[in-house]
């Protein structure tokens, strides 16, 4: 069967190239990329500085908390060791002497209290120093007291004594005196002028320390609220600069972008050209679309003008269809093939007339055309011979095609006139790069197969020759 030439070939056109002028919506992207991470950056920056003063404070504030807890531990144990000190003094009962070297041996308080104190203060702090002075001035007292204690043992006589106690030796002049005056001794080292004048310059050591740490803490306060406050005010500026940037990305977008594919969307739903609008790269896309609705628009009407239609089936003819072909290979569609001969059909102008052929090919012309998909492509090649392309379409399909036939055939057993025996043979290949002479050679061998088989069927070439 002889593939007639194309229908028409495609004329040349020239098109004046238009400069497009616009905003790149990826250079302003970039742009605003940018200047959005450099606030962050200020951000961060700032952000850090914040966190540094805020630790400098929380510092401060853990500072006069240890210096406040550090004095007041002195003076506790100041306290309690003169009480201590004094109840055995008075009372001799050995309970208060085991509670004061308790304190002193074990308990240390006034060590810890320095301990902790030197954790959070350097040599050159005020704090830590008069704490120091206050633990030495701790420690006289404390000679005083232990002085008392062993004097009150030797008052009691007895021969076993703490050991601490017993390596203090007692002093020459107090050797040969009375119980009652060494018992006035004891008592006066406890509750004397002297002892009470180390007291109150322990007490107000610890105040002092109090008083210097306070006055140190509001210095680096103040210094850090009026660093905080310039850094929040600078953190809202950035924010606001943040915030106008992304309503700035967010009009441009908006405008740029959103808006003119919104326009592109309903021109296309309305099959309208699009107008050049938006961004760069959005009137280059209007640009292009354009280009090819002008092309199609071109196409189908050369379609239109040229592609002739089968007289008596109304369906495409064999120009028209070769066309088809033509454009299929050009543009290398994944094609079906099928060539359809209506069997027995000199048969049927014999006993039926010409009336009757043209009927039963009218029939047939009506039964493909409802039976295959709107975007087939259907048409009248010769006499009796007819030939269908069914376009994206793989060997997948076959078993799709073989039962539209099957439905074909079983129309065609009841046509109006009650004119039989009417069926169809074809023959179906498949390409994979639009329509060739090849392929066509294929669909006829296969066409030659069902022939060969009794007529009234289908065979697909791949299946029974392989490719």
């Amino acid at each position: 069967m002889e593939k007639l030439s194309p229908l028409h070939t495609d004329k040349k056109r020239t098109t004046e190239k238009r400069s497009i002028t616009g905003i790149n919506i990826q250079i302003l992207n970039i742009f605003f990329i940018v200047v959005t991470a450099m606030v962050f950056c200020f951000i961060l920056v700032i952000s850090n500085t914040v966190t540094n003063r805020f630790h400098a404070v929380e510092n401060a504030i853990d500072k006069f908390i240890i210096c406040e807890q550090s004095s007041e531990l002195i003076k506790e144990s100041s306290s309690y060791l003169t009480d201590q000190a004094r109840l055995f003094v008075v009372t001799h009962k050995e309970i208060y002497v085991n509670a004061y070297l308790d304190e002193i041996n074990q308990t240390k308080r006034q060590q810890c209290a320095i301990e902790n104190l030197e954790k959070v203060c350097s040599e050159k702090d005020v704090a830590l120093q008069r704490l120091k002075i206050a633990l030495e001035q701790g420690q006289s007292l404390i000679n005083m007291e232990l002085y008392a204690i062993r004097l009150a043992y030797k008052v009691m006589g007895k021969d076993k004594i703490p050991e601490q106690i017993a390596m203090i030796p007692v002093r020459s002049i107090d050797l040969n005196v009375s119980d009652e005056k060494l018992k006035e001794t004891a008592v006066n080292n406890l509750f004397g002028e002297g002892y009470l004048i180390y007291k109150t310059r322990i007490n107000e050591n610890c105040r002092l320390t109090i008083q210097a740490i306070e006055q140190q803490i509001k210095d680096e306060l103040n210094l850090n609220s009026d660093e905080l406050g310039t850094n929040i005010r600078r953190l809202r500026f950035l924010f606001l600069v943040l915030l106008i940037v992304n309503v700035i990305l967010f009009i441009a977008f908006a405008y740029l972008v959103i808006y003119p594919l919104e326009k592109f969307k309903n021109a296309i739903a309305n099959d309208e050209k699009l107008n050049v609008i938006g961004s760069l790269e959005c009137k280059h896309l209007a640009e292009s679309y354009n280009k090819i609705y002008e092309l199609k628009a071109q196409n189908e009407k050369s379609l239109l003008q040229k592609a002739e239609y089968d007289a008596l089936t109304g369906i495409l003819n064999r120009r028209a269809f070769d066309q088809i072909c033509h454009t299929s290979a050009e543009k290398k569609q994944q094609i079906a093939l099928l060539l359809i001969d209506m069997d027995n059909f000199k048969y049927i102008n014999d006993n039926y007339g010409h009336a009757g052929g043209d009927t039963a090919l009218q029939e047939l012309s009506r039964i493909l055309t409802e039976t295959f998909r709107t975007d087939d492509y259907v048409a009248r090649i010769g006499g009796d011979e007819f030939a269908a392309i069914l376009p994206h379409c793989s060997s997948s399909a076959a078993n799709i095609i073989k039962q539209k036939i099957l439905t074909v055939n079983e129309k065609l057993m009841k046509i109006k006139d009650g004119i039989k025996p009417v069926s169809i043979s074809v023959g179906v290949a498949f390409g994979k790069e639009g329509f060739s002479e090849e392929l066509f050679k294929k669909a006829d061998k296969a066409l030659y197969i069902v022939k060969e088989k009794g007529k009234r069927g289908c065979e697909i070439y791949e299946e029974v020759l392989g490719n």
